[in-house]
């Protein structure tokens, strides 16, 4: 039943992006849940000057069968305090609303990327610690406090960081 050439590449990506300098100078680490290649825990340390700094971060990359005509849903596994991460739905917790990460896995192709890798959907990924998308927002009241009191918004998402993803 399992295709062996989905296999051979996904073992080729692991090792790559286990070994690769710029994940590893953003704080990216591997491991896979259960021994399964179809399955693999990241951990990524919240980046300095953001409300995220002092966290670390675990978030679960579950890959398709088909892969990689479609890329893998990524989820958080602690949670966070983000627009672009769903906290709130039972069946899509933890869930991250990037849409190239979303075109991949649904449509098996991102707009304007003729390539699109595991490497530059955890880039994308990254970059949430920096910057609130207003318009992918889960929570329309989260999105109001981001807008009119910024301040109050990343006091808690500081909170939020502690209390779920403090590495101390």
């Amino acid at each position: 039943k399992m295709n062996s050439p989905v296999l051979t590449r996904l073992m080729q990506e692991y090792n790559l992006c286990t070994q690769d300098n710029d994940l590893i100078q953003i704080g990216c680490n591997f491991g896979l849940e259960n021994n399964n290649i179809f399955r693999w825990r990241v951990t990524m340390v919240g980046p300095r000057n953001t409300p995220y700094e002092g966290g670390l971060f675990t978030i679960l990359a579950i890959f398709p069968e088909d892969y990689p005509l479609h890329g893998p849903e990524f989820k958080f596994l602690n949670k966070i305090f983000h627009l672009n991460v769903d906290f709130k739905n039972k069946e899509s917790l933890g869930h991250i609303c990037i849409n190239s990460i979303n075109e991949w896995r649904i449509k098996g192709v991102v707009t304007n990327k003729p390539v699109y890798t595991v490497k530059q959907a955890l880039f994308d990924i990254f970059c949430l610690f920096h910057n609130q998308g207003v318009e992918g927002a889960y929570d329309e009241q989260m999105a109001n406090l981001y807008k009119n009191h910024p301040e109050k918004f990343n006091e808690e998402a500081r909170k939020w960081t502690k209390n779920f993803a403090s590495m101390f």
